[in-house]
């Protein structure tokens, strides 16, 4: 719980920096999530948002909603699911290459384990198990904008480094404005 606290603190002190402050731009997003082994490929939905800026317009903030699920090699009953929160902290490569951008971020992380132990019928039968984790992490990223039919798209790829489970995600997503 002191962990959720920090970060949400964390993204009020960022917010309460920002030269101008409002929810200018919502995108969702859809990507799949490659985690460590013994982890197969899983999909990712979620939602970042344009809230303002830094040091006069140079480093963005983008608070982020995340969830993953995912399975295991070899076990047909393991599952592992993510619910990330947190802020992103884009700077813009405009000066290198339009529409380029990278950065780092900082998140809570609800990191959820479920499976299923087969003992056999004289051990017990099947039995299940599942644990729960708050993990505080970290991210960097980069990713693309650009526009296809007059909308606001983006492509990234961000590398997530949690306790224990390190993960490699790819996602696209789509901004709407909010103010004019």
């Amino acid at each position: 719980m002191k962990k959720i606290i920090l970060v949400l603190m964390l993204c009020l002190v960022s917010f309460s920096f920002a030269g101008q402050f409002g929810l200018y731009q919502v995108a969702p997003t859809l990507g799949v999530i490659i985690p460590e082994d013994p982890f197969d490929m899983g999909f990712q939905v979620g939602a970042k948002a344009n809230v303002g800026s830094l040091m006069d317009g140079k480093i963005g903030l983008y608070p982020v909603l995340n969830y993953w699920r995912t399975g295991a090699e070899n076990f047909d009953d393991y599952t592992l699911s993510n619910i990330k929160l947190g802020v992103d902290f884009h700077y813009d490569l405009n000066q290198y290459f339009q529409g380029l951008y990278a950065g780092a971020g900082l998140a809570m992380n609800i990191v959820k384990s479920e499976f299923t132990v087969d003992y056999g019928p004289y051990y017990g039968g099947k039995q299940s198990y599942d644990d729960s984790n708050n993990e505080f992490g970290f991210c960097v990223f980069g990713g693309y904008n650009f526009e296809m039919s007059g909308k606001p798209l983006f492509v990234e790829a961000k590398y997530d480094l949690i306790n224990n489970l390190n993960t490699l995600g790819v996602k696209v997503g789509m901004f709407f404005d909010m103010k004019k």
